[in-house]
């Protein structure tokens, strides 16, 4: 998993946090030594990969936890829900609902809407022709979204590129689904990782620990899977609510990877 991409950075500060808020400020990265992951790992990663790159359409519905380090050190732990729903190779939803702000994405293959029903404005701006140029593009920027990073690595098979350790912890259930545990090192954080096992093989839940920073904060996500989701006309559609405001977005030039 590409490190370099879990930090702070907020260019779009009141309305874009996909899928989390804000993780530890990211230590300088150094580089890694020969990576040493098991066969038994690998295996797994490799088997999650191929089946993802299958996929056409699927919704996820997550429930996610992310520590915030406050004064002398104490941390407080934030709650959300997301429900993201996507049909490749251009159109993407996610609804989002937390203890700090709710949230709206919608992107449809040519413009990228973000509101926020609780400030009742919304930003919107051309955008690649797919998700996978968008989420790049977007994590490149420094946007922080780590379950979409990890779904979008997962994906493209850059999972385990920095890494400098990994191995099959063993047997695990999720909400009822056989997994396997999958756990892994990199210079300044600490991720694990819960896949199906079976003909399914989808992450079902990732841990991610910020090693060297103030009480370890770690950022969790449990996802359920829907692989035939119920999709519309109106799903990648935004009508903006009645007594709601356009406002401009914050940074196009990150939406289509130009420099801000």
């Amino acid at each position: 998993m590409n490190k370099s991409r879990i930090k702070c950075v907020a260019l779009l500060p009141t309305i874009f946090l996909v899928m989390a808020a804000p993780l530890a400020a990211a230590e300088e990265e150094t580089a890694a030594p020969s990576q040493v992951v098991s066969p038994e790992a690998q295996a797994v990663v490799d088997h999650m990969t191929a089946y993802l790159r299958t996929l056409k359409t699927f919704s996820i519905d997550s429930q996610s936890t992310r520590d915030e380090v406050v004064a002398f050190g104490y941390k407080v732990q934030h709650n959300e829900h997301a429900v993201l729903t996507a049909q490749l190779p251009n159109k993407l939803r996610a609804e989002v609902s937390g203890d700090l702000r709710d949230r709206t994405v919608v992107y449809d293959g040519a413009k990228i809407v973000l509101y926020s029903p609780d400030d009742g404005v919304y930003a919107r701006t051309p955008a690649p022709d797919n998700i996978s140029k968008l989420v790049d593009n977007l994590l490149d920027a420094g946007i922080e979204m780590p379950m979409v990073d990890v779904l979008y690595q997962a994906g493209v098979g850059t999972l385990t590129e920095q890494v400098r350790g990994g191995v099959l912890v063993g047997d695990s259930t999720i909400d009822g689904a056989e997994c396997d545990h999958l756990a892994f090192r990199q210079a300044t954080i600490d991720w694990q990782l819960w896949v199906e096992k079976g003909a399914k093989p989808v992450p079902r839940k990732i841990v991610i620990t910020t090693r060297y920073s103030v009480g370890d904060p770690q950022y969790q996500a449990v996802m359920r899977w829907n692989l035939q989701p119920k999709i519309d006309k109106s799903t990648f559609v935004f009508t903006p609510p009645k007594d709601t405001n356009e406002i401009p977005f914050s940074n196009p030039a990150a939406v289509n990877g130009a420099a801000p």
